[in-house]
């Protein structure tokens, strides 16, 4: 994020609950549906669209049109799926559990621009599709409780061009378990995405 404009000490405390022409960020969606243009003819996928696709990544918002899901023939590649929230904005699933809104606040203080936050996005997709991704469940055997009875992680990486980022969430140990159906570790090394075949 940019804090440039603020000056060496910060933007004010008001900043951090102000928004300012958040219609600034509409170019998300105009750029999500270019890139899903790109992706489904450059890539073996399947396409839904439709409300109501993913209601964990609809809940916390209105939406301002449909869903869209791209599914990768091959099962070993993850899949991704947006919502277009009226914000207006973007709520990406990337994966099985990852999901990260576009822009990540919207704050004045944050002082993101729809630029920046097309180039993040295009960044992680492109990891996505290349199969630089990992997801991840980690359940200690000896029982430890963290900060708000957290009792295992939820790990999640990219690896670009630009380098390896990795985030690692508390998450409690029944929901744990019920993501890795019982098991202690649970590793998704997503595949690159396969590429359509030109029949042309």
């Amino acid at each position: 994020m940019s804090r440039s404009r603020w000056g060496p000490e910060g933007p004010p405390e008001e900043a951090y609950s102000r928004v300012t022409n958040a219609e600034r960020f509409q170019p998300l969606h105009e750029a999500m549906l270019e890139i899903i243009g790109r992706l489904e003819k450059d890539f073996d996928v399947e396409r839904e669209d439709g409300h109501g696709l993913d209601e964990e990544l609809e809940k916390h918002f209105d939406v301002t049109r449909p869903g869209v899901r791209l599914i990768p023939s091959d099962s070993g590649a993850a899949p991704i799926g947006v919502a277009f929230s009226s914000f207006p904005g973007l709520h990406v699933r990337f994966g099985r559990w990852y999901m990260e809104p576009f822009p990540s606040c919207g704050c004045d203080a944050c002082d993101e621009s729809a630029e920046g936050e097309i180039e993040r996005l295009i960044e992680m997709i492109d990891d996505v599709v290349a199969g630089r991704f990992r997801e991840g469940i980690r359940i200690p055997l000896t029982l430890f409780t963290g900060p708000g009875g957290m009792e295992a992680w939820r790990e999640t990486e990219f690896s670009s061009p630009n380098g390896r980022h990795l985030n690692q969430h508390p998450i409690d140990r029944q929901s744990a378990e019920r993501m890795t159906g019982g098991g202690r570790l649970l590793d998704l090394d997503w595949k690159p995405w396969p590429r359509r075949q030109n029949t042309g």
